[in-house]
């Protein structure tokens, strides 16, 4: 019911109606996201997809059916990315650097309080020597 069916997107208007980045953080998105997951029933709010939103009140199990279909497409398409979008994230399959990079920020940071851009840096730059 968040997920607008035409486009795909995330309807995060209830939670961020008017976005503030002085307020308002990636951490702070994907906490919404983590939110709803586990929501059994939708209010008012969700009005991204109003028809999946009646499906989950009036027939719980086709809802679900629907949702992992929804999943199942969504994961085949988890490494396109769209150039066009002037996005700077982009998404890959997890190769050897990746590995290295995770392996090494495990191995060297052992406190997170401890934690600044100039050590995540460092170890970067250790991994793309690999």
């Amino acid at each position: 019911p968040h997920v607008a069916p035409a486009t795909g997107q995330l309807d995060v208007t209830a939670a961020y109606p008017r976005w503030d980045p002085h307020r308002h953080y990636l951490v702070t998105v994907l906490t919404y996201l983590k939110k709803i997951f586990y929501v059994k029933t939708f209010g008012p709010d969700a009005k991204a997809n109003l028809d999946a939103k009646t499906l989950s009140e009036t027939n719980p199990d086709a809802y679900r059916q629907q949702v992992d279909r929804c999943v199942r497409e969504s994961q085949k398409a988890v490494f396109v990315n769209n150039t066009e979008d002037g996005c700077t994230a982009r998404f890959t399959e997890e190769t050897l650097s990746h590995q290295v990079l995770r392996d090494l920020l495990q191995r060297q940071i052992t406190d997170p309080a401890q934690v600044n851009k100039q050590v995540v840096l460092n170890i970067i730059d250790k991994a793309s020597k690999v």
